[in-house]
């Protein structure tokens, strides 16, 4: 069942494409001649149509273009899109150079034009299906009685949990998407805070970034945040002190996710939100020590430890 599904989806994905790309080229064939094609451009025109679409599926079919979910289209799938368009474009003036020495009786101009049209209409259709599919998750709930829907708002409103995103960078960008799209945490983002002026004031996917991180106890009254998220990997200790100083000032509960150290694999999710360490504050990787070498050497000794109150010492004591 699953596969006759997908067999489904892949013809329909391909029908579409096909009547995209044969009106690109009769939208290219068209702008250059004022809407007015000699007959013999026409001709030509249904003579080269099968060797371009041949071309232009394969390519497709290559850069992996019917292979994904278009629920999911992303930018990495415009980018496919893009090298797709150039390379079939580029295999179709090959095989015209190749069988014709010359572009004498092919007006140059269409295949740029063409190109155009196949990377626009191919990826607004891909984009149509993401927007479908989105608008149709947002209304699933249109069944449901009205105040069925209103009790389930309030009902959410009332169980999650205002917060705030400290670092309108990357790091908070992927936070947000995760908290946005998974319904089971309990979070409702309302604003970014960032020491960049030029991110003041602007958006991230609709929620503001409403000013700088030693703003946050004024903010955090005005929108009545609950607790606050640091997500800023490359944050230098120094810098890290300085935003506890604030969130403490503020009264606000906090956490972190990873130094840049620590996320070795380079994601940032929420499974990897923690609460803030000492190894935040130091600035350096933290020292391991090796309990095992250590236990056999001092066992049956009577040891004093220096420096108790360092990081290491502590930890020497702590192992003992």
């Amino acid at each position: 069942m699953n596969f006759r599904l997908l067999y489904k989806n892949f013809l329909i994905v391909l029908f579409a494409d096909v009547l995209l790309l044969t009106g690109s080229l009769f939208l290219a064939y068209l702008l250059r001649f004022d809407f007015v094609l000699p007959r013999q451009y026409s001709v030509l025109l249904f003579q080269m149509l099968p060797f371009v679409l041949i071309a232009k599926i394969a390519c497709f079919y290559f850069f992996d273009l019917y292979s994904g979910m278009w629920r999911y289209t992303s930018i990495a799938d415009l980018l496919n899109i893009i090298k797709a368009s150039v390379v079939s474009s580029l295999v179709i003036i090959c095989l015209i150079l190749f069988s014709h020495s010359r572009f004498i009786g092919f007006p140059r101009s269409v295949f740029i034009m063409d190109w155009c049209f196949t990377v626009l209409l191919t990826s607004g259709y891909r984009l149509c299906i993401r927007l479908y599919f989105e608008r149709t998750n947002n209304d699933k709930t249109s069944s449901i009685p009205t105040r069925q829907v209103l009790t389930m708002f309030f009902k959410k409103m009332a169980e999650t949990k205002r917060l705030f995103i400290i670092g309108a960078g990357d790091g908070g960008e992927k936070i947000y998407r995760e908290i946005h799209n998974n319904d089971r945490l309990k979070y409702t983002v309302v604003g970014f805070l960032d020491d960049d002026l030029t991110k003041v004031g602007r958006k991230i996917h609709g929620v503001p970034v409403l000013g700088r991180i030693k703003d946050i106890k004024r903010i955090a009254k005005k929108v009545k945040a609950d607790e606050a998220l640091i997500a800023i990997p490359s944050a230098t200790s120094e810098q890290m002190r300085e935003i506890l100083t604030h969130l403490r000032e503020s009264g606000i509960k906090f956490k972190t996710i990873p130094g840049i150290g620590e996320l070795i694999n380079g994601k940032v999710t929420v499974n990897t939100i923690r609460e803030v360490d000492y190894r935040d504050l130091l600035g350096r990787d933290v020292i391991r020590l090796d309990e095992v070498k250590i236990g056999s050497y001092l066992k049956d000794q009577c040891v004093m430890v220096t420096g108790a109150g360092g990081s290491i010492g502590s930890e020497l004591c702590r192992q003992i």
